[in-house]
């Protein structure tokens, strides 16, 4: 595979993982449920695990590893702790 197939290849996945990510992101954020049975028993607070998640995604258009790190923290968070109320 060339240099040029292997870097569409590429784009591609991020294309499909970025797509996937804001779709059950947003979800997460907006129904306050997860989808699929695995998902909803590890996350504990699905709006939390959505904001993080929708963070990590928008590092595809700001090109930086900082929101990357910053939402997998809050995605983290999200699996951990209960939501209060």
């Amino acid at each position: 595979m060339a240099f040029g197939g292997l870097l569409t290849l590429g784009l591609i996945v991020v294309a499909v993982l970025g797509v996937t990510g804001a779709g059950v992101g947003t979800y997460a954020l907006i129904c306050n449920r997860m989808p699929g049975r695995w998902l909803a028993r590890t996350v504990r607070n699905p709006r939390l695990w959505g904001t993080g998640i929708l963070v990590a995604v928008s590092s595809l258009a700001f090109v930086s590893w900082i929101p990357v790190v910053i939402g997998l923290g809050i995605a983290v968070v999200g699996h951990t702790v209960k939501p209060t109320g």
